[in-house]
């Protein structure tokens, strides 16, 4: 079986399995979307949730993201881990946004990774789920999912694999797609215990027929 094959397969189960998506983090304006997605690195989409609440409710306008507030913004982060980084993150941010790009988030995939803290895939998410790019953006469970089932090859790191899938997957909504395979990767495609008994892909498997 292809690839493109394999993926038409996958593509017409994750959407049976999860017919209706949406984004995993809460946000109302482009720039919370991607403080949202900074804090997100090695947290836990829950633990963002609650500290974002907190935080743009206390302060509510990019402007509030300063040295002067630099205490409140640690403090209302700091269960996200990495606290001291992520706040210095915000506030270099804010004031770039402000002072370059009249206070919006570029839609320009190279110049938001200009940003501190701001990668390829959080580049990617930020993009498709504000602005609908289509990007398939590559984390944990969608690298995890995608190489146990063969799709690309063993070969490549994230930013590969995402320029792979984006080939392969025929997808008007890319971003949906991203979310299928994350909520796959959590509920079944686990990174250890792995529960292959409820996978409807065993068949095409790379990583369960090896372990056979």
């Amino acid at each position: 079986m292809t690839a493109i094959e394999k993926a038409s397969l996958i593509k017409d189960e994750l959407e049976r399995r999860y017919p209706n998506t949406s984004t995993f983090l809460k946000f109302q304006t482009d720039w919370q979307l991607l403080f949202a997605v900074v804090l997100s690195a090695q947290a836990t989409d829950k633990s963002v949730n609650l500290a974002t609440e907190k935080l743009f409710s206390i302060l509510p306008e990019l402007s509030d993201y300063t040295e002067e507030n630099r205490d409140v913004i640690k403090s209302c982060i700091k269960n996200v881990g990495l606290s001291n980084t992520k706040t210095e993150y915000l506030i270099q941010e804010a004031r770039i946004l402000l002072e370059e790009y009249g206070g919006v988030v570029p839609r320009d995939r190279e110049k938001l990774q200009k940003l501190p803290g701001v990668g390829f895939k959080s580049s990617g998410v930020v993009l498709a789920e504000y602005y609908g790019d289509p990007y398939i953006p590559v984390d944990t469970h969608v690298y995890r999912v995608t190489h146990r089932l063969g799709i690309v090859k063993d070969s490549l790191d994230p930013k590969g694999t995402e320029l792979q899938l984006e080939k392969i997957f025929k997808v008007e909504s890319r971003i949906h797609l991203h979310r299928q395979l994350i909520l796959f990767g959590r509920e079944v495609c686990h990174a250890r215990n792995e529960e292959c008994s409820l996978c409807p892909f065993t068949s095409i498997c790379k990583y369960h027929n090896k372990k056979k």
